[in-house]
């Protein structure tokens, strides 16, 4: 447990530095988020080790990866499991933030295999939470991306 909250400091710099970074070069970045459900419908967020609330699982589209490609491995990393066949898309978004153009693609998720479960460096937890005991401190992006997938309503532009 030391080591994990000796690493966590360096971590929040590492996301420090990278929001300077950002607001100097202003690029234009791609990212995925996916919207893991189960059976019952409850979907997966995470809470990280260096940025408060609960997400969904996702990150960075690398040199030569599609988006479903870089979805499928941010799963892996973060919470162990495998996707299973193509996840829907269910829209890209854009988020202006820190001078930086981000684009973020958000798929459902409703067949993966393994068991839920986080390395404790990056990300701190996984659970699968029903529609409605969503923790108090779900990001309100997360929440909006639920809510429409929930409501089967129209898709938003902006993140």
């Amino acid at each position: 447990m030391k080591k994990l909250l000796a690493r966590t400091p360096l971590l929040r710099m590492a996301h420090l530095t990278r929001v300077g970074w950002l607001s100097v070069s202003r690029p234009v970045t791609m990212g995925v988020r996916a919207l893991i459900r189960d059976r019952s419908g409850a979907v997966l967020l995470i809470r990280h080790n260096y940025v408060g609330g609960w997400h969904m699982p996702g990150g960075g589209v690398g040199r030569g990866e599609t988006v479903h490609q870089a979805m499928a491995r941010e799963v892996r990393e973060e919470v162990a499991l495998e996707v299973i066949g193509t996840a829907r898309m269910m829209g890209l978004y854009a988020r202006f933030r820190h001078g930086a153009s981000d684009h973020v693609s958000v798929f459902v998720v409703d067949e993966w295999s393994g068991t839920p479960d986080v390395d404790g460096l990056e990300i701190a937890e996984c659970r699968f939470f029903p529609r409605d005991a969503l923790p108090e401190d779900t990001t309100p992006a997360t929440r909006r991306r639920l809510e429409e997938v929930w409501s089967d309503g129209p898709v938003s532009e902006l993140w």
